[in-house]
């Protein structure tokens, strides 16, 4: 095993060592603990065996096999952030109904104690 594979191989296990341990830990939800799992063993195989990138960039035709993950990753990164920029404008509507809803609530409240002390007399 040459310097560089031994490298990638320590880099990769440790990766994937640390996502396994945040998904056992409860650190990361379930919901995406199994896209983890992918990530992490994936990160392991391409540690273990970078050769693989070579293989698969020109059999895609790439003139530059190494740049494969990073165009790769960078587009898990662009999906990633678009997830949740939908998300985080989902959180927002709901927190805008949620607030509206409780000023509807107060408004009502406030007519009840006018309405209730109007009718006892407890003008104040």
């Amino acid at each position: 095993m040459s310097a560089p594979q031994l490298v990638s191989s320590i880099i990769g296990l440790i990766i994937a060592a640390v996502i396994f341990f945040l998904v056992r830990r409860d650190h990361l939800q379930p919901k995406q603990a199994f896209r983890w799992f992918f990530v992490a063993l994936l990160v392991a195989t391409l540690g273990l065996y970078p050769t693989l990138v070579d293989k698969v960039g020109v059999a895609l035709g790439i003139a530059y096999p190494p740049v494969l993950p990073l165009i790769v990753g960078l587009g898990a990164a662009l999906v990633k952030i678009l997830l949740m920029d939908i998300e985080r404008n989902n959180m927002n509507i709901t927190i805008d109904r949620t607030v509206q809803k409780l000023a509807m609530i107060e408004a009502e409240l406030e007519e009840l104690k006018k309405n209730s002390e109007y009718k006892t007399g407890n003008n104040t």
